[in-house]
């Protein structure tokens, strides 16, 4: 797997300019409506959609490692559960520094655009923003990229930057320190997880601790708060 993805190496038609988007939204409405709209308008094929945050980073993860092709453009719904956007955000601007990363919301988009920037995204829209969202994807239809303002920065600058930063946890974490950070964020204690996963209640205070290390926190109650917040519970 590259450290960062060419042009080339999406899914873009390039002959007639049709460009390839993800659309990814926790509202399961708002992503029939997102899609039924966006699907109407010239040279715009939506190739898969995803109303997890989880599941859209797996599903990202196999199009990385060739399984299925790279999208042109990632449109990802701001807060989630099971991984925010933010968050997904910067775990796929650690491996790709060209596919631009469009985050939208129901919400305010300003109070987003910090974080949304530190995490790699070029802008954030509001869902009802429906021209503005059509000028974005035509943008990218006709130059393969997209215009960003400050404090936006454009995918290679911060592919680069997150890297020297290190490897985002939600990358770094193991399956089992997932499992147990979510139990953990649904009021289970130590001892329940052990008997639920049968395992020793040692082997979740090592999980626990290994997780809390890569997240950079100095407690469990440190990385439960930070994951309860990563999978927008």
């Amino acid at each position: 797997m590259s450290q960062q993805q060419t042009p080339s190496a999406t899914g873009s038609d390039q002959t007639t300019g049709t460009v390839q988007v993800v659309l990814v939204d926790n509202d399961i409405l708002a992503l029939k409506m997102l899609r039924e709209i966006m699907s109407a308008w010239p040279r715009v094929a939506i190739t898969w959609t995803e109303h997890n945050g989880s599941d859209a980073f797996d599903h990202y993860r196999q199009c990385e490692s060739g399984i299925r092709d790279l999208p042109d453009l990632f449109i990802t719904d701001i807060s989630m559960r099971g991984l925010s956007g933010v968050d997904m955000s910067r775990a796929i601007r650690y491996t790709n520094g060209t596919m631009p990363i469009l985050g939208i919301t129901s919400y305010e988009p300003t109070q987003f655009y910090h974080d949304a920037a530190d995490a790699g995204m070029q802008a954030v829209i509001g869902k009802n923003e429906l021209s503005a969202l059509k000028s974005i994807i035509m943008e990218v239809a006709d130059t393969g990229a997209l215009a960003v303002r400050p404090p936006f920065e454009v995918p290679g600058r911060t592919h680069l930057r997150i890297r020297q930063e290190g490897l985002p946890y939600i990358l770094s974490l193991s399956q089992q320190e997932k499992q147990v950070l979510t139990m953990c964020s649904h009021g289970y204690s130590n001892a329940d997880i052990a008997q639920v996963l049968d395992v020793s209640p040692s082997t979740i205070n090592t999980y626990i601790t290994r997780a809390s290390r890569k997240m950079g926190v100095a407690s469990k109650r440190e990385a439960v708060a930070l994951w309860t917040k990563t999978i927008g519970l």
